[in-house]
């Protein structure tokens, strides 16, 4: 894979203290700035991306490895950087983002722009930032001569349901790579988070049979059956806010949520089909299988049966569409050590969006999360990540270099 993009400089500014600047170091703005030019929505290819990184890391002579999806339009990359024959650190970074479709911007999203000490731009905050950084962070890790190595993990489809990591984690697994653990760079302010709810979403197409409105004795209505397991699975959000708990959750408990409807065709049509999509988040110390089966047992003893009283071609499908696991980190993880020490400190721990930490840990990489912006910040028109929190993240990295280097071989 090649790129006629340009790369950043390659002078190395010595790390400052933290809290002393106030502005990123240059370099980091200008791989953000090129990173955020690179139109890597979920629907499109990521391939101009991970050729600029890729040609960027070959001139410092790092060797990197690509995982491509079936058709070869997206694909992840792994680069570890530094000699040392010790475990490393995995930093970890998805590069694609949310569209920007219907969102009223007041600058192009795919142009990095300054205003006020904010940084604006489609991923600036989630999470081309922290990918930014890591790289420019190279030439000191380079420098450092550690024994402890860092490697560089960015992949494709975060978005849409952390697809591409898992292609990236086969791979590792068969190089049989020993690693210290991984933090997953998505934005916490820079405070270490050691858990996320995992998260189910299905498609659920309901079939039944049309007839004209004036007879509705002869038809299934698929709208009316989708919504009484919309109903049902209502109740069961209801139930899930009983418990159990975990307080260090701004949402505490398991949700379960409907999210999109489509059915219909005329007003006076009984529509033959609906579909819709729901979701539900689950805590770590919850086994979202019996939740599931309290959904298929619903379907299959109430609906269906009385569905096919009319109409024996009724059905009801369930499609998965998005399965990511709970991220729990261990208590007394090494890599929660490591990062407590740099990261800044914060009372809550844990958080509700998903990340590709949890697939790690079921890797048997332990993870945590940490990562500069806030998360408010992220998916909405004029996303923007804070110079504050740029030089933070700076100072984070900075931090676990002089860690490593100092590590007892």
């Amino acid at each position: 894979m090649s790129s006629n993009h340009p790369s950043s400089p390659s002078s190395l500014s010595a790390p400052t203290q933290p809290g002393l600047r106030l502005m990123p170091d240059q370099r980091s703005i200008d791989i953000l700035r090129q990173l955020i030019a690179f139109d890597t929505v979920s629907r499109h290819s990521n391939l101009q991306m991970i050729d600029f990184i890729q040609d960027y890391l070959r001139q410092r002579k790092i060797t990197t490895r690509i995982t491509f999806d079936d058709d070869r339009r997206k694909a992840n990359l792994f680069a570890t950087v530094g000699q040392g024959k010790g475990r490393g650190i995995i930093l970890s970074g998805h590069t694609d983002v949310v569209p920007v479709d219907g969102q009223d911007w007041h600058s192009d999203p795919f142009v990095l722009s300054e205003r006020d000490g904010r940084y604006y731009g489609r991923g600036a905050c989630d999470m081309k930032a922290f990918i930014a950084i890591a790289l420019a962070k190279v030439d000191a890790m380079l420098e450092s001569d550690s024994a402890t190595p860092f490697h560089l993990a960015f992949s494709y489809d975060e978005e849409v349901g952390c697809l591409g990591v898992h292609r990236l984690l086969e791979d590792l697994a068969r190089q049989q790579l020993q690693v210290l653990g991984c933090v997953v760079g998505e934005p916490t302010n820079m405070q270490m988070k050691t858990g996320h709810k995992g998260k189910r979403a299905f498609r659920c197409q309901v079939t039944g049979r049309s007839a004209h409105s004036s007879t509705p004795q002869a038809a299934v209505n698929a709208i009316e059956y989708g919504s009484e397991l919309v109903a049902f699975l209502r109740a069961q959000s209801r139930e899930l806010e009983q418990g159990p708990h975990d307080p260090l959750f701004d949402v505490p408990h398991t949700t379960m949520t409907t999210t999109l409807f489509n059915a219909g065709i005329a007003t006076n049509t009984i529509p033959a089909s609906s579909e819709f999509v729901f979701e539900y988040r689950y805590l770590p110390v919850q086994d979202p299988a019996p939740i599931d089966q309290r959904i298929r047992h619903y379907i299959d003893s109430v609906l269906l049966p009385e569905m096919r009283q009319k109409a024996e071609e009724s059905s009801i499908s369930l499609q998965p569409c998005i399965d990511y696991p709970a991220l729990e980190t261990p208590p007394g993880a090494e890599i929660g050590k490591i990062v407590a020490a740099r990261a800044v400190p914060g009372q809550q721990s844990k958080v509700g969006f998903g990340t590709e930490a949890g697939i790690f840990g079921k890797h048997g990489i332990d993870s945590v999360i940490c990562g500069p912006g806030d998360i408010n910040h992220a998916h909405r028109p004029d996303e923007f990540v804070t110079a504050e929190q740029l030089v933070l993240c700076e100072d984070f990295i900075d931090g676990l270099i002089a860690d490593m280097a100092a590590r007892p071989v």
